[in-house]
């Protein structure tokens, strides 16, 4: 059937699944206030059937969300916002997907989530009692990330915020710094009760942006290997599993990630969040459809299934600061779109904001498929953008 479906702050990674719903005949709505929705890829394929949203503003959310319901008609509502999983307040026959009030507090409630992950049996870096270097700082009740402390521990340094906030032992919680070996991450899809493992993979470059005295997450450079050791990949699996099984208990339908450390041949959990991981824009492959179906019906793995572990990943850079982004290269050689593009002056260019790399004072973003054709590096190479990295990304 055709549906008429509501996303409400979704992840940057998966506006590939919205397009093909769109283009499947489903009527597509994307409240501006998600992240998702500013994104450029949206604005070049609003022809397609989505539609932006500006009037869902957070400050009479539910309200606003209720009249948008009734006057569309909306049947299907994607809810990814941890601060607003609140579906019956709305209306009781709407289909719903999202995070319902436990599992959102996977999200929001940073302390509680540690605490419960110990009880589990899997490792947590020790807590500490004041601020010492190193150190590792977070917050007890936000969505914001993991932080950094300045020299003189008077600063918090919010990752997901870009901005200083001072330090305030009722907000955050201190924990040892581990000089791990690796830090992983596992991508999971969570539905109706049961989970479904997408992939573990190495997270590179992000070390010192978890360390105090360290301002380095301000230009690091991060990106992605594969686990090659079958010991790790079987250790950090076995504790990812004992993990997950108690999130699946939480209830609700979303994928999110596991970021843990592995350090002399042992776990430890750094954190859980209930969205997809948002810095590496590694697409679903899965139609509309079969998205739905997964979140719905309980097939976690449709969407995990559909996440190979090996994908082929460039990064590209433009070569002068205002280049315009070349969408109909991707067109020409049927290679997904990247996230991380903004419209600019009026051009579709790299986002600043959410940027992959950066050399000489230029912003860069990745391009991930299952396989990238040499004649469309080539022709990238030949456009108003360079190719800096090409690799296999090893999820």
């Amino acid at each position: 059937m055709m549906r008429k479906v509501l996303v409400i702050d979704y992840g940057l990674c998966n506006f590939h699944n919205l397009i093909e719903l769109a283009k499947e005949g489903h009527q597509v709505w994307v409240s501006n206030s998600s992240k998702t929705g500013k994104e450029a890829p949206f604005q070049y394929y609003l022809s397609n059937g989505i539609t932006i949203l500006d009037d869902i503003h957070y400050g009479d959310y539910c309200n606003d969300v209720a009249r948008f319901v009734d006057e569309k008609g909306i049947d299907t509502i994607l809810n990814f916002h941890p601060d607003f999983v609140v579906p019956h307040y709305w209306k009781t026959d709407l289909d719903y997907v999202g995070l319902n009030t436990r599992s959102a507090h996977t999200e929001t409630k940073k302390l509680w989530c540690r605490n419960e992950v110990e009880k589990l049996g899997v490792r947590v870096p020790k807590f500490l009692n004041e601020i010492t270097i190193p150190c590792v700082v977070k917050p007890k009740r936000d969505q914001g990330g993991i932080a950094c402390i300045d020299r003189n521990a008077q600063l918090v340094l919010n990752e997901e915020q870009r901005q200083t906030v001072r330090f305030d032992p009722d907000h955050h919680y201190i924990e040892e710094y581990i000089d791990h070996d690796m830090e992983v991450n596992v991508d999971f899809t969570v539905s109706q009760g049961k989970y479904a493992i997408a992939y573990a993979q190495q997270t590179l470059g992000e070390g010192d942006t978890k360390l105090a005295d360290s301002q380095s997450w301000w230009i690091n450079k991060t990106g992605s290997a594969r686990i090659y050791d079958e010991k790790d990949m079987n250790l950090i699996l076995s504790n990812a599993e004992k993990i997950l099984e108690w999130v699946a208990s939480l209830g609700g339908s979303f994928q999110g990630h596991l970021t843990g450390l592995v350090k002399d041949g042992e776990y430890y959990f750094s954190e859980l969040n209930a969205r997809q991981e948002t810095s590496n824009s590694i697409p679903t492959y899965c139609n509309g459809e079969e998205y739905l179906e997964s979140l719905f019906n309980g097939k976690p793995h449709i969407i995990s299934d559909a996440r190979p572990w090996y994908q082929e990943s460039i990064t590209v850079i433009p070569k002068y600061p205002d280049a315009e982004y070349p969408f109909h290269l991707h067109e020409k050689h049927d290679v997904l779109i990247p996230c991380g593009l903004d419209i600019i002056d009026g051009k579709y260019r790299v986002s600043l904001q959410y940027r992959d790399e950066s050399i000489d004072g230029r912003v860069g973003i990745k391009v991930i498929d299952k396989e990238i054709p040499m004649e469309f590096i080539e022709d990238m190479k030949a456009s108003d953008f360079e190719v800096w990295e090409e690799f296999t990304s090893g999820k």
